[in-house]
């Protein structure tokens, strides 16, 4: 891997509408043990757009509270610093896909609802796990592909040389990335969660969501994102840049311990789901 150059790429990437102020703010403070909801909640408000946001994923379906939630605070109380810390920046990463078009031969509002897509697996596989930071999963589905925005937006004329190959040659991506860059969007997406100072959690879980049984400590999750990217391709979901179903990985299916039946209604669920939370998250 050209790790020179990689880091070459993420120093270029400060015009991208990445981590506004007020999410590193909003960082620091939940790392801060004596902040209180109130803390946190004056910072939010001070961002418009961002409150909006956050409110209305915080309203979606992925969470289905019976009463609509209308304050920040009132998020804050119900959510948790952390959960809160992970929706906005996941709110911050929805601009990525608002940014000009440039040519490069691939549809990225299909990579976005293969990204919601994955979020909503990650999201139901957690739960037949009972893992507790679903919050955690759904961002780290969003992010998963973030390398390729980057590609996109920075390496357009080799970006635009991948997408050929993979339909002249009918392969994976990250195959034709590694021809013709000598590295994947799992690399860039690793440098970029670096950069952003993101959860040793999701910067893992992005590094590895192609190989999750070298994620170290966090194999459990990078393999639910993996199951989630396999099941989401195998319904249509979006697109990942390809035609094809990446292998599972057998460390994962073992790690996660999931029944072979389950994997039938995990897939229905996931249909269920995406139309109306990618609805609700997007409008």
């Amino acid at each position: 891997m050209e790790q020179a150059k990689l880091n070459r790429i993420i120093r270029k990437i400060e015009d991208l509408p990445t981590l506004p102020r007020t999410v590193l703010r909003i960082t620091e403070l939940v790392n801060n043990p004596r902040t209180s909801a109130q803390d946190l909640a004056g910072v939010v408000v001070d961002d418009q757009v961002l409150t909006a946001r956050l409110l209305r994923l915080v309203n979606s379906s992925f969470y289905g509270f019976p009463r609509k939630v209308s304050t920040v605070t009132g998020a804050i109380v119900l959510l948790g610093f952390d959960a809160i810390r992970n929706l906005l920046l996941t709110t911050s990463i929805l601009e990525l896909f608002s940014n000009k078009k440039r040519k490069t031969g691939f549809n990225r509002e299909k990579l976005w609802d293969h990204s919601i897509g994955c979020a909503v697996g990650a999201k139901i596989i957690g739960s037949y796990l009972k893992y507790e930071r679903i919050e955690e999963l759904f961002v780290s589905g969003i992010l998963h592909d973030i390398g390729k925005i980057v590609e996109m937006l920075f390496l357009p004329e080799d970006f635009a040389q991948i997408v050929s190959i993979v339909e002249k040659d009918n392969i994976l991506l990250f195959s034709a990335e590694e021809r013709v860059l000598g590295y994947t969007h799992a690399d860039i997406g690793r440098l970029l969660a670096q950069r952003w100072s993101l959860p040793a959690k999701i910067e893992a879980v992005i590094a590895n969501h192609h190989q999750p049984d070298a994620a170290d400590g966090f194999m459990l999750e990078a393999a639910i994102i993996h199951l989630a990217d396999i099941l989401c391709r195998a319904l249509d979901i979006g697109s990942g840049g390809d035609n094809r179903i990446p292998p599972l990985n057998k460390n994962a299916w073992e790690v996660l311990e999931l029944n072979i039946s389950v994997i039938e209604p995990i897939m229905h669920e996931i249909e269920t789901e995406f139309d109306s939370i990618n609805l609700s998250i997007t409008a």
